[in-house]
């Protein structure tokens, strides 16, 4: 059996479309358990009415607390040999359950993953990792757990990407790695985001082997009114050092390699874009943004992180960013940054 699990909070606009793709999946053997984090829409009657259709769907009520908490509320009635998360405005293909059981059955693995689309309200975009499929294991699952941590060599090619493997969504788990990895999912009021990554680097720690699938299944919807709709999190850099602090204890406690505190440095080093962007957004001049920046740039942590970034398998605006990072040159820094918050805006 599958268990999955669905955290919604006010999404009676996407939600029927995420249920119907998880209820008529061509696997049958699955229980869906929809958290409702405090919704204040109509998706409260929509998860009852779906309960009430189908008796594979189990509804929790709670108090508004995040998407992390959600999560490990779902996974604390989660039943059968596996888990998987699905967001409740994306959407699964309707053999995504069946072929990722019988790729876990197959290779024997703990953790199935595979591509998937990101989806606008006109055109989809699918985001493939490999042409091929392709199994970790030994050292390949070591190269696997760092790019978790951060990109390195070819992977800075695409900073923006930073984080595409780490997502919970997208991935069938064999249960067991929760409680082997004693895993579960950190508050992002602690640590800003990437809360499933953190999450990820213990399930992958734990699991044995890990196959990946070359196929969109998964189905992410991106909004435009989510991109307009962005805010300064005064918190933010604050809230990242404590990711880093937790990623970098993750690297001691299961053995440092100067592979693994690369990879850990780069993802800093990246951070610099988003927490750039952040900085845009905050109210003031662009004097007191520039201000801002330059004592970002100034943290021991990214001033040790941008100076080590290798340039070379950047492409050029990249470079040219980072390399404005590297000299200090603020002015240069901020400009780039309000050309990519217009590019992001269209």
């Amino acid at each position: 059996m599958i268990s999955v699990i669905v955290p919604v909070y006010n999404a009676e606009a996407y939600l029927s479309r995420c249920m119907e793709s998880i209820l008529n999946q061509t696997y049958r053997n699955i229980r869906v358990i929809c958290v409702n984090d405090g919704s204040t829409d109509g998706t409260g009657g929509m998860l009852e009415e779906f309960a009430r259709r189908d008796g594979r769907v189990k509804v929790i009520c709670r108090t508004n607390s995040g998407l992390s908490a959600s999560r490990n509320a779902g996974l604390e009635l989660a039943e059968g040999e596996y888990v998987m998360f699905v967001d409740a405005d994306d959407w699964l293909d309707g053999h995504a359950c069946a072929d990722a059981v019988e790729a876990m059955e197959r290779r024997d693995a703990d953790i199935v993953f595979w591509s998937y689309a990101r989806e606008y309200e006109t055109a989809s975009s699918p985001v493939r990792f490999w042409p091929e499929e392709r199994v970790f294991d030994g050292k390949s699952m070591i190269w696997l757990r760092n790019r978790l941590l951060g990109p390195d060599g070819s992977e800075l090619a695409r900073p923006e990407r930073l984080d595409s493997y780490g997502t919970a969504w997208g991935k069938l788990y064999r249960s067991s790695l929760f409680r082997e990895g004693r895993s579960s999912f950190v508050d992002t009021a602690l640590i800003g985001s990437a809360e499933d990554v953190l999450c990820n680097l213990s399930l992958f720690g734990a699991a044995r082997r890990a196959v990946y699938i070359p196929s969109t299944f998964y189905h992410y919807r991106k909004t435009a009114a989510g991109a307009l709709t962005k805010r300064y999190k005064p918190d933010l850099t604050a809230q990242w050092e404590e990711l880093f602090r937790r990623m970098a204890r993750h690297v001691q406690e299961n053995g440092a390699s100067p592979e693994a505190e690369r990879a850990l440095r780069n993802r800093m080093a990246v951070s610099l874009i988003f927490l750039g962007l952040n900085v845009c957004d905050a109210p003031g001049s662009a004097y007191v943004k520039c201000g801002m920046l330059r004592t970002l740039l100034k943290r021991d942590w990214c001033r040790a992180a941008v100076k080590k970034l290798p340039l070379a398998p950047l492409p050029p605006h990249w470079k040219v960013f980072f390399l404005n990072a590297k000299l200090g040159f603020v002015p240069g820094l901020y400009l780039l940054l309000k050309a990519i918050k217009r590019i992001l805006a269209r």
